[in-house]
Formats: C-alpha cells, structure tokens, sequence
C-alpha cells in the first residue's frame, strides 16, 4: 500500500512539473510510509525519511522499505539530499512549514522551492479497506466506553472527573488514548460547542453535551452524544428531538456524488421548522482518520463531493447561551450505493 500511495504523490507531481516533494505535515508522512515519529519525508525518485536517533529503530520497524537517515537535524539531512539531486523545481506544503523553515530552505536550495496545497490530504480523504477497520474498531472501543460510562454518570461529579474516565474506559478497552480532548459540557457550558471539562459540578436535570473518540494505530473516531441527569423539561426533550430529526434527515442523504454544502443545508432546514437554524453556527461534519477533522468538510461554504471510502460525521447543533446545547454526531462510513453508521453509542436522553 505504502508504494501505491507514494507512486499517486508522483503522479500528481510529474503533473505539476516538480522534481521533488518535501513533506512535512505528520500525518501525510504516516500516511504514505507508516512511520509515525518525528521526521520529515523527501520524494524524488525514491524516497527518504530524515529524522534523528530518537527515532532510528522506529523508522525501521514502521517503514521498512523505506530509505532512513537519522545522523542529525532533520532539516539539514532533507536539505543534503535535495541539493546533492541538483532538482530545479521543490515543491513543499505551504500550510506545514514554518517561515523559519522556509527561509533556511530557500536559501539553502536557491529559490527552487515551490509552496503546493496539500494534496496529500485530498489522497487521504478516501480511505481504503485497512483504514476503515481502524476507524471502525475505534469507534467500536469508544461505543462500549461510552455505554459503560454512561450508566455511572451521576449528579455530584465534575465534568474534568467525568471526562478522565471515559478516557480511562476507552484506553482499558484497547485505545491508544482519546482522539481529541473530550468535551464533557453539562449545562450552560454546553452552549459552547467546544467547551473544555472544567471543574463545573453536573447538577441534576441537566443536559450534558459529550463528544469523545478513541484511536487506534493512529485511526481516530468521533462521536457526540447529548444526555441528561434526570427527567427531561418540555424545552429540553422538544430541542433533543429537534436536533435528532435534523441529523436523520442529513444522514439519508449522504451517499456517493451527494454534494457536501446541500446536506448541511437539509440540516439547517430541519432545525429552521423549529425555529433552532440561528443557534448552528457551525458545519455539519467533517472528515475523519489519521487526524479527527479531515476533508472533505460539510459545511455551507463546502465544495466537497462525497465519494465511496471517506468516513464522515454528522453532528448538527442548537447551542443556546445561557440554557445548554444539544449535541448528536454519528460517524458515517460512504459505501458504494450508500452509507453505513460506524458509531452504535446509545442515544437514550434520560
């Protein structure tokens, strides 16, 4: 898989006109070679991770076929390489280098540097069949976390409390760690759509908005649930279901060729039939896998177009300063003549 991932880079480059790629985002560097230290990756007609001694043995047990150099600064050893090339035209990631960075490579390199967008990223978007057991068993660890933690939840506790032991429930049940920091926000704190754990006690009867993930050999998941410490209020149960059928009726859209902008659009028009579409501010998903937000995105200014092997979410909210916020996010895996729900967490409100 490793050279079929690096062979599509080089296809795209030789289209671009560019001798070399220097990449430097982590996770494209996984992504094509399977190391997952710190390092950077040259293509050319080969290619040849730069790293340093923390990370030699790594490099050879996780990239195998691939050529390793771990003597020094990881810079200077992808500067050497590309120099002793002579290559005349660079690409690198624009959005992964810093300025600091560029400045020592242009000059090194005589200005042969070309910034590229990330391309790597538009090539991880499609997931194949060994990403996608991943994700699935990530979100499987997350899904039996969440079930187990969910019957403990109590009035009395702190959100921080409460989120270190969903963390510690998914990691006993195989997860590397949490894919992102877990947000656990009870009450108004759940008007903020990414409120941090604080030391804010859960009282009863209140909404608490939780969205975690677990990873897996780097594979994230997502998922958001929305539940309550006692018996729903008319308000509260009215804005859980309003927020659940907006969702649904995204979810029955998303299928191969679906137009990313139109879906988050069949959202906001669901919660607009009751009168919530001014408390979603934000987009209706994104993509997931080695990072937990990936494209495509959709959102009110995407330009995406789902396509078979991305997984996505979709997570529409209301948000009401003041009062709560009501959460519902599924991770969604885009099939050949569909989509298939990748997430099983429970989705009782009380």
């Amino acid at each position: 898989m490793t050279s079929e991932r690096l062979t599509a880079v080089r296809q795209w480059m030789e289209a671009e006109g560019l001798d070399a790629m220097l990449v430097s985002a982590a996770p494209n560097v996984r992504w094509l070679t399977g190391f997952s230290g710190e390092g950077l990756l040259v293509i050319d007609s080969g290619a040849l991770i730069c790293t340093d001694s923390r990370y030699a043995l790594q490099a050879g047990e996780e990239a195998p076929g691939i050529e390793c150099v771990a003597d020094g600064n990881h810079l200077e050893q992808a500067i050497v390489r590309l120099q002793a090339a002579d290559h005349e035209r660079i690409g690198f990631e624009a959005g992964a280098v810093t300025y600091a960075n560029w400045q020592t490579l242009n000059e090194r390199l005589d200005g042969a540097l070309e910034p590229c967008p990330d391309r790597i990223k538009h090539l991880r978007a499609v997931k194949d069949e060994g990403e996608i057991e991943l994700i699935e068993r990530a979100a499987t660890i997350a899904d039996a976390a969440f079930t187990e933690w969910r019957e403990a939840l109590r009035p009395g506790i702190t959100e921080r409390e409460a989120a270190f032991e969903l963390q510690r429930l998914m990691v006993l049940g195989g997860a590397e760690g949490a894919s992102f920091e877990i947000i656990v926000a009870s009450g108004p704190n759940g008007a903020k759509p990414h409120a941090r754990p604080s030391e804010r006690v859960i009282g009863e009867s209140e909404l608490v908005v939780v969205d975690w993930g677990a990873v897996v050999e780097g594979y994230c998941s997502d998922c958001t649930r929305t539940v309550l410490t006692g018996a729903p209020d008319d308000r509260q149960r009215e804005v859980w279901e309003a927020v659940r059928e907006a969702q649904r009726a995204a979810l029955a859209e998303v299928r191969p060729g679906a137009d990313c902008r139109k879906i988050d659009q069949i959202a906001r028009d669901a919660l607009r039939e009751h009168d919530l579409a001014e408390y979603f501010g934000h987009g209706l998903g994104h993509g997931v896998g080695l990072q937990v937000h990936e494209l495509p995105r959709l959102s009110q200014s995407s330009e995406d177009t789902l396509e078979a092997g991305m997984v996505v979410t979709i997570e529409p909210g209301v948000y009401i300063e003041g009062w709560a916020g009501v959460r519902l996010e599924e991770l969604v895996l885009v099939t050949d003549d569909g989509s298939r729900v990748l997430t099983r967490a429970p989705y009782d409100l009380t």
